[in-house]
């Protein structure tokens, strides 16, 4: 499949994908776990042979993702995704909506399982593309649910988060700490406001017109604009990895699995993501050696062989 070129990215964006992808476009909400409005987006192809469910990362949303939903609905997959909570168009927690917060991570979990049992049709062959956070979503889920997915996409999943050089063990007792005294909902104290204007030299992109495109979407739209985590969603997502990599978990995951490693990702760790997947049933580990954490933020080139790889496993027969 060719590839939306960077020479020509935001007049293809603006001008082909855009007006395509909204012609196929359905949202609405529905109610998480806890009664919670959550924000989805169903998008329908012509000839449909798959549908693909998509969790993003952190501080994301739905719209992050309109190229890679053009990229699946080309290649006739129907695709549902949904803003997860404190995200995007979703119910927040907190007021200030470019904190994101999260009580559980078994939350994002239980969510997803409405959003799958209740929203995704099941007439045809579910897939699961997943990144970053949704990528732990994702994981916790198929243990539980190992025969509703066909296969699944793991997208520098957060099996573990990096830590910014503190051990895992100070980490969450700072966090704790914090919790125990009505932190909870805060800001982390590492963690900067939302600065107006995200800059390309130190985000997760290496592609300046594929992180520029969302960028400017994200600066002019207010519920776009998450960007620090809270002390709760710290301590959650440190505790994420040993529910994930609990022994005898991983090999509860018997469908066939592509998981994609970022070689220069400073936001997720590489070791525990090599342990997750040498231990599920049929995981291919690929290492995209020149791309950030956002390996759908890349070049050219590189996007060329992430997208069709990805595109070539969900339309195969083989289960």
């Amino acid at each position: 499949m060719e590839i939306i070129k960077e020479l020509t990215y935001r007049e293809s964006m603006e001008n082909e994908v855009l007006p395509y992808i909204e012609k196929r476009k359905t949202e609405a909400f529905f109610e998480g776990s806890d009664g919670i409005k959550l924000h989805y987006v169903a998008y329908k192809c012509d000839d449909p042979q798959r549908s693909i469910a998509i969790i993003h990362g952190f501080t994301e949303s739905a719209e992050k993702y309109r190229e890679m939903i053009w990229y699946f609905l080309k290649s006739g997959s129907d695709v549902y995704i949904y803003d997860q909570r404190c995200h995007g168009k979703s119910e927040r927690l907190v007021e200030n909506k470019t904190i994101t917060h999260v009580d559980r991570f078994e939350d994002y979990v239980n969510d997803f399982e409405i959003f799958t049992e209740k929203i995704i049709p099941k007439n045809m062959p579910l897939m699961l593309y997943s990144h970053s956070m949704g990528g732990a979503v994702a994981a916790l889920y198929l243990q539980n649910h190992p025969d509703i997915y066909q296969k699944a996409v793991f997208s520098s999943p957060m099996i573990a988060p990096e830590r910014g050089g503190f051990p895992k063990f100070t980490a969450k007792a700072v966090c704790k700490t914090a919790m125990i005294f009505g932190k909870a909902k805060k800001k982390l104290f590492i963690s900067g406001d939302y600065p107006g204007k995200e800059e390309f030299e130190t985000s997760c992109a290496i592609s300046f017109e594929r992180f520029s495109f969302y960028e400017q979407l994200k600066r002019i739209t207010p519920v776009l604009q998450n960007y620090s985590p809270t002390y709760g969603w710290t301590y959650e997502s440190l505790k994420v990895t040993d529910k994930i990599l609990k022994k005898g978990e991983p090999e509860k995951i018997v469908i066939p699995v592509l998981l994609f490693n970022a070689g220069l990702d400073v936001m997720v760790r590489k070791k525990e993501q090599i342990d997750f997947a040498s231990r599920m049933k049929n995981c291919e580990f690929i290492t995209v050696d020149k791309a950030k954490h956002e390996i759908f933020l890349t070049t050219d080139d590189i996007m060329h062989d992430y997208v069709n790889r990805i595109i070539d496993f969900f339309s195969s027969n083989q289960y």
